[in-house]
């Protein structure tokens, strides 16, 4: 399960992110693509970028 701080960074990172309302924070919970925590990005690319971010 991802923590918030995570979506918020990956969302931020994400080529593929599509916002659903202008109004929201950019993170993988805003995106059109974010199917919740359990099933996470229908692209399949979560879990990619994640690893793809420099987290030291």
């Amino acid at each position: 399960m991802p923590s918030k701080e995570q979506l918020k960074s990956v969302g931020q990172s994400c080529g593929k992110f599509d916002r659903k309302d202008r109004n929201t924070v950019r993170s993988c919970e805003s995106c059109v693509h974010w199917a919740g925590e359990t099933a996470m990005c229908r692209l399949d690319i979560f879990l990619k970028q994640l690893e793809s971010l420099d987290q030291t």
